[in-house]
């Protein structure tokens, strides 16, 4: 099958569970960053992989899309795994369609007793028609519809969410495939909120470029780039519970901590 699975990772030698759930021949190639060992670990396992900076989501995603020895690119994260199926439907899907985008699911594990709180709110996240990774396939020829470059090398987190602005804003379709799941490893509060704040700082970051370059207020694109607004709270406590409705309201904070830490550094 000519398409590349392009898995993110940093040192995490879940990876291997990844890979062997994806169930087509296809290219797989690991982006990750410089480690002895870890390059020993692929290089014993017959891994392909390539080299980008630590700390920057959008160089190690943009390294592998150059990497890819095909036209249709798959992009995920080491801590996830491919359902049955998933991989042949996102390749079709880019027959029709210049992106696609698989379904998210978080897992909930006993080991982790915070987990079911973290995928219920995410899973109302996923929900949404928004171009995120893990998860999303494009097509090379996409270059030229959003702004000439795949992420914003500027921006080191919420990569996806800098992606998705670009890929609305120039009118771009986007396949959201509901029969083609992801499995995201369960996930602690604590990891969740760390992230919240890294996302925020990289939403702001993403803003201020992307107002530059459409000449709009950064107000009106840090929103956009948000993707649970006060709006969507009373559909979220309908859906999902006034616990995750609470606890959204705590990664809103993280977030929006972050945002505002990143803004005032910037000055």
């Amino acid at each position: 099958m000519d398409i590349t699975v392009i898995i993110r990772c940093l040192r995490d030698r879940r990876v291997l569970e990844c890979i062997d759930s994806i169930d087509e021949d296809v290219e797989v190639i690991v982006s990750t960053s410089h480690d002895d060992a870890f390059e020993s670990f692929l290089q014993e396992h017959r891994i392909k992989y390539c080299l980008s900076a630590e700390g920057n989501l959008s160089v190690c995603s943009n390294v592998g899309f150059d990497t890819a020895s095909f036209d249709k690119v798959i992009i995920t994260d080491s801590d996830t795994i491919f359902e049955k199926g998933c991989i042949r439907r996102m390749f079709h899907g880019l027959d029709d369609c210049k992106i696609v985008r698989a379904k998210l699911k978080f897992d909930i594990s006993k080991k982790i007793a915070s987990s079911k709180l973290v995928a219920d709110a995410r899973d109302f996240v996923n929900s949404k028609e928004l171009t995120f990774t893990p998860g999303i396939g494009m097509r090379k020829d996409i270059v030229k519809d959003i702004g000439g470059f795949f992420f914003n090398d500027s921006v080191p987190f919420a990569v996806d969410a800098d992606l998705n602005y670009r890929v609305k804003r120039n009118g771009v379709k986007t396949d959201y495939l509901n029969d083609a799941i992801i499995v995201h490893r369960a996930e602690s509060i604590r990891h969740d909120l760390k992230a919240a704040k890294r996302i925020g700082a990289g939403t702001a970051i993403s803003a201020r470029s992307l107002a530059s370059r459409y000449s709009t207020p950064e107000k009106d694109v840090r929103r956009s780039l948000k993707a649970i607004h006060l709006s969507d709270y009373h559909q979220m406590i309908r859906t999902k519970g006034i616990c995750t409705f609470f606890y959204q309201v705590v990664w809103d904070i993280c977030y929006h901590i972050g945002s505002i830490s990143r803004r005032l550094r910037r000055g």
